[in-house]
């Protein structure tokens, strides 16, 4: 009886193993399958995430190639308006100059108050007889002062009747200045009243070839070139006396002679 009783003993113990047993593996079982559940949902998330950022990605590539295009053909268009604005700016140059051909400038020559045309013509004329090159009155086609606010003594600007004249104008100033080195042509040689001061005599210059000479000059000061002219509305250096002549097209031609 007492091993009878041992044995439906033990066996309920194996029967309660297995029922725990079995328990425990459906409860990890249950785990199992929560946890694949959830692997699932995540990788499926994750995958339609990465399809989002993929489009996303493709997209803005899109939209880059898009803008990339656009860049370079406004480049394209830009450079093309840069070209017909310099030939633009290239022939006013050359028909400004062309129609100033015959044109000179006298500078800081003070103002009366009233100045005629007549006076200023006269002005001209006394200027040609100072320096040895004298004037009709036929020979002035027009004549003014520059409307500036920047100058006290206002440029005055003469149009000759030919190049040829204009040259021979300009000519015998320099002639006249080299000769009188201590008393370079100034308001005393003509008889203006008032602190004496020197008067320059130039060809007309375009704003660009003014601006192109200006630097020009502060070139040759800073680098020890003895002269800086201007001919027909080009520019020139010259490092000394018997040197070569430079012409100056623009800034550029100023930069290689620095790099020599």
């Amino acid at each position: 009886m007492r091993k009878r009783k041992r044995e439906d003993e033990d066996t309920l113990s194996k029967a309660e193993i297995m029922d725990m047993f079995t328990a425990l593996t459906q409860d990890q079982e249950s785990r199992f399958m929560t946890i694949m559940k959830t692997m699932t949902d995540g990788i499926r998330s994750h995958t339609e995430q990465n399809d989002a950022i993929r489009k996303s990605i493709d997209f803005l590539g899109q939209k880059y190639d898009e803008l990339v295009n656009k860049v370079h053909k406004l480049e394209e268009e830009r450079s093309a308006d840069r070209k017909h604005i310099l030939s633009l700016e290239a022939k006013i140059e050359y028909f400004e100059k062309t129609l100033r051909s015959s044109t000179i400038e006298i500078r800081n020559v003070p103002k009366t108050a009233p100045e005629t045309k007549n006076d200023l013509i006269e002005l001209v004329q006394k200027v040609g007889q100072t320096i040895n090159a004298p004037l009709q009155t036929t020979d002035i086609r027009d004549v003014y002062r520059i409307n500036s606010q920047k100058d006290t003594n206002k440029t005055i600007v003469a149009e000759l009747s030919s190049v040829t004249l204009r040259d021979k104008f300009i000519g015998s100033c320099r002639t006249f200045n080299k000769k009188n080195g201590n008393s370079k042509l100034s308001t005393s040689h003509l008889q203006i009243s008032g602190p004496r001061q020197p008067v320059y005599i130039s060809e007309y210059l375009t704003i660009h070839t003014k601006k192109l000479f200006h630097q020009a000059r502060e070139h040759a000061k800073s680098n020890n070139y003895k002269y800086c002219w201007t001919s027909r509305g080009k520019v020139y250096i010259r490092r000394s006396d018997g040197a070569p002549v430079i012409k100056i097209n623009d800034s550029t031609d100023l930069d290689k002679i620095l790099r020599q």
